[in-house]
């Protein structure tokens, strides 16, 4: 109990920290009221855009773009990485396009995905799913490959069919790199997404909430879908990869949180 407390309190302080030295900032008065608001202002403003339902409307867009982007990249990675991982004839087809892929950040290619497939929430999905594609890809086939030949060997001694090996040794034992693919995948996406959606015109969205923000110079509105953009990024983090974890790789001992 007291080691959570002194957790909860250093992690605390790492917030109070920065608001002091924001209300230091402001209080200094080199900044114009406009462009640095102080934290009651923002606070405020917070709360009236969410009980507006501008925030809750917008955030629900940018989640749902996110949910379906990144289903289509999760289910390419993974597959695209299982098969390589498995058979050498993939690896050899895939890796040199995927190696020369994933380098690439993801918003170089909003202007393409603009001019082929226009405005709005076509491009958003896709280029959500072309940033968490390649991190989930590379992961995936990199936990495959990570297999220790011995276990493959046993199953295959004991008369297990491919089949088997594959849902029974080689789905367990990649997990913990593909779930890492899924963090960094998701990571990737969340962080396009946003940037995407000042580009691409969006009807609702967190991206294009700030941007239209930013036009008007409405800087606590601003901070307020960056607030929103944190909070959902640490939600996804603690309630949903730990709760995967914690049922699958944690629960068969493969790894400790």
């Amino acid at each position: 109990m007291r080691d959570k407390v002194k957790h909860l309190a250093l992690s605390l302080s790492t917030f109070i920290v920065a608001a002091a030295v924001w209300e230091i900032a402001v209080a200094s008065g080199r900044f114009p009221h406009a462009l640095l608001p102080d934290l009651r202002t923002v606070t405020e403003k917070f709360f009236a855009l969410v009980g507006s339902g501008i925030l809750i409307w917008t955030t629900l867009g940018t989640i749902l773009r996110l949910l379906i982007g990144f289903l289509i990249g999760g289910v390419v990675g993974v597959v695209a990485g299982l098969l390589m991982g498995r058979y050498r004839w993939v690896e050899d087809f895939l890796l040199p396009a995927v190696s020369i892929g994933y380098p690439i950040p993801a918003l170089a290619y909003a202007p393409l995905f603009v001019l082929w497939f226009g405005l709005g929430n076509t491009p958003s999905v896709l280029l959500v799913a072309v940033a968490s594609a390649f991190q989930i890809t590379i992961n995936t086939w990199k936990g495959v490959t990570a297999v220790k030949p011995i276990w493959l060997r046993s199953a295959e001694a004991m008369g297990a069919s491919e089949k088997k090996i594959f849902y029974s040794v080689v789905l367990p034992a990649s997990l913990p790199y593909t779930m890492t693919g899924l963090r960094l995948g998701l990571g990737a996406a969340w962080r396009v997404l946003v940037g995407v959606e000042m580009i691409t015109a969006v009807a609702n969205g967190l991206g294009s909430l700030i941007f239209a923000a930013k036009q008007f110079l409405q800087t606590d509105v601003m901070l307020s879908g960056i607030i929103i953009i944190g909070l959902i990024g640490y939600l996804l983090e603690k309630y949903v990869f730990s709760a995967i974890e914690r049922a699958t790789v944690v629960r068969w001992g493969m790894v400790r949180l």
